[in-house]
This record gives structure tokens, C-alpha cells and sequence, in this order.
């Protein structure tokens, strides 16, 4: 019979700094395609805006929506 370990996870230091690392790194990342895409947008005529569907009020929720994936838009 074959014999399988399971190895438990541990908990060291690290895995705490790395995880708080890595959340900042998600979160610096998001604030910089937040503001390009909001740049970009508000760059487009009426028009263009029309054409996909937004209002230029909308411009900031809805792309904050989009890149916290449907979290409600705080100013």
C-alpha cells in the first residue's frame, strides 16, 4: 500500500509579509489602470461615449466597478 503525507502549511513570518506584499502590489496595480482607463475615457467625445453605453457622470463608477469587480464606488 502506498503511503500519502499531507503536508499542513505553516505560518511563519514571512507567509504574513508576503501576503501583505502581495496585496499591495494588486492594489498599486489597480489604482494605476483605474486612473489610465479614467484618463482614456474622459479623453472620448459624447459620442463615443454613447456608443458604449456610458454617461460621462458615470465615467469614474463605472470604471471603479469594473476594476474592483462590482464593488460599490466610494469618492
Amino acid at each position: 500500500m502506498a503511503h500519502t503525507q499531507i503536508a499542513a502549511p505553516q505560518n511563519g513570518l514571512l507567509d504574513g509579509l508576503f501576503v501583505k506584499y502581495a496585496d499591495a502590489k494588486v492594489e498599486h496595480f489597480r489604482r494605476r489602470i483605474y486612473s489610465k482607463t479614467v484618463k482614456d475615457m474622459e479623453k472620448l467625445d459624447d459620442q463615443r461615449l454613447a456608443d458604449i453605453g456610458v454617461q460621462r457622470d458615470q465615467i469614474k463608477r463605472r470604471v471603479y466597478e469594473s476594476v474592483y469587480h462590482n464593488k460599490p464606488y466610494r469618492q
